[in-house]
């Protein structure tokens, strides 16, 4: 009897943290699509699951910092390198994120990109087979028919070309996505370090709970992706 009435004390206490964690994610992947997406998309692109942070390799520049460490003199960097060697990746379909467009990374339009495939097509391809081939295509690239005659600048001249035309036709919500990382929290849950990225750039942000909001504080590291 002893037993289960324990258990029977220890289960929704258990539902209870788990339910807690999950609208302390909710809330910050929030604040964090707040600050990185936009105000003007009337949506945005997500991959589906989290990523690991590399926070184990961020740099804390000690100038940038200083104030910050004055102002928050218990935040410790060192104890968030545990919490995120023990992350996993986290389903974003499991939370209702406003905007967001949720789909496995190779079903994202990520027309963002350093990298673009170029595809030359004969000069006889139907027009027709080159729109087919437009519209199919899910990565970075420039698909165009040319003619045998042209010279180097020419052909460079009109992949040019195509790509300024590719990239106006799209809306601005479809030019780039966002990936998010499983967010490392501290101990007493006050603080949150969390990594986004896109195909072009990531950054890495300390969140601080503030009257029961996460409030973005400071960045840790900027880089290109």
């Amino acid at each position: 009897m002893t037993k289960r009435f324990l258990i029977l004390i220890i289960l929704p206490f258990i539902a209870g943290t788990i339910f807690g964690q999950k609208k302390d994610i909710r809330q910050l992947i929030g604040a964090v699509v707040e600050k990185a997406v936009p105000p003007e998309f009337s949506y945005f692109h997500l991959v589906d699951s989290s990523f690991i942070s590399r926070y184990a390799t961020t740099y804390f520049d000690p100038l940038e910092f200083k104030t910050f460490y004055k102002e928050n003199p218990h935040f410790d960097p060192g104890a968030f390198k545990a919490a995120n060697a023990k992350a996993k990746k986290i389903n974003w379909r499991k939370f209702k994120i406003p905007r967001a467009r949720i789909n496995p990374y190779g079903k994202i339009p990520h027309y963002e990109s350093q990298v673009w495939i170029v595809t030359l097509l004969p000069w006889s391809t139907p027009d027709s087979v080159l729109e087919r081939k437009r519209r199919d295509n899910k990565s970075s690239g420039v698909i165009l028919k040319i003619k045998e005659s042209w010279t180097k600048v020419q052909q460079n001249e009109a992949i040019q070309k195509e790509r300024e035309r590719y990239a106006n036709s799209l809306r601005p919500e479809d030019k780039k996505y966002f990936a998010i990382s499983t967010p490392i929290f501290s101990k007493d849950r006050l603080y949150a370090i969390i990594e986004v990225r896109t195909a072009l750039e990531g950054w890495c942000q300390v969140y601080k709970k503030v009257k029961g909001r996460w409030v973005y504080q400071i960045t840790l590291s900027h880089w290109m992706a």
